[in-house]
C-alpha cells in the first residue's frame, strides 16, 4: 500500500512542477447607433475572465466564465460556464496556433421576457504571441466554431431545439493572459 501511495505522491509531484497556472480573459465595450423609424442605440458589453492550467507544452485546461450583453433598445443578457481543453498543435518562436475543445452551459436573455438555457460543445481556433515570460496575447475566433447546442425553451413554453453546424469568425476576441 505505501508503494502505491508513493507512486501516486510522485506522479502528482511530476505533473506538478511541469504545469503553470494562467490567468486572463476578455473584457469588451462598444456602441452601436442606427436609424430606423427613429434614432435608436445599442451599448454591448463583454467580461469573460478565464482560468487555465499548462499540463504540459501542447495541452491545458481551464474554465471560463462568460458575462455578456447589451443595453439600449435591444436588450439581451447572457451568463455562461464554459470548461475547456486547449490544445497547441503548432508552434513557431513566440507564436502558437491552438484549438479550444470547450463544454458550455448559458442562460440567454432577451428584452422582458423569459430566458432560454442551452447546452453547447464546440471547437474554436485561436493564435497566441508570448510577450514575455509571463504575458501572453490571445486571439479566438468565436461564433462557437464547430458546435452542437441544445436549447430548452423557458418554464412557459414547451419544447427544445438541437443545432449543429460550423460557424466561423462571427467575432474575434483578444485577451491578455498572465502565468505564474
Amino acid at each position: 500500500m505505501k508503494k502505491v501511495l508513493f507512486a501516486i505522491a510522485a506522479m502528482a509531484a511530476c505533473v506538478s512542477a511541469s504545469a503553470q497556472l494562467w490567468l486572463g480573459g476578455v473584457v469588451g465595450f462598444g456602441n452601436t447607433s442606427y436609424y430606423t423609424e427613429g434614432a435608436k442605440s445599442s451599448t454591448q458589453w463583454r467580461f469573460a475572465p478565464t482560468v487555465g492550467y499548462a499540463l504540459d507544452d501542447k495541452l491545458d485546461v481551464g474554465l471560463k466564465l462568460d458575462l455578456q450583453g447589451t443595453s439600449g433598445d435591444t436588450k439581451y443578457t447572457s451568463i455562461g460556464i464554459k470548461p475547456f481543453v486547449r490544445y497547441t498543435f503548432f508552434s513557431a518562436g513566440d507564436f502558437s496556433f491552438f484549438a479550444d475543445g470547450q463544454v458550455g452551459y448559458n442562460y440567454n436573455k432577451y428584452g422582458d421576457g423569459d430566458g432560454t438555457w442551452n447546452f453547447v460543445v464546440s471547437v474554436n481556433p485561436g493564435i497566441k504571441y508570448q510577450l514575455s515570460e509571463h504575458f501572453t496575447v490571445a486571439g479566438m475566433l468565436y461564433g462557437e466554431g464547430l458546435f452542437f447546442r441544445h436549447y430548452k425553451e423557458p418554464a412557459d413554453k414547451t419544447g427544445t431545439s438541437n443545432q449543429f453546424g460550423l460557424e466561423c469568425g462571427s467575432s474575434l476576441n483578444f485577451g491578455l493572459f498572465y502565468t505564474f
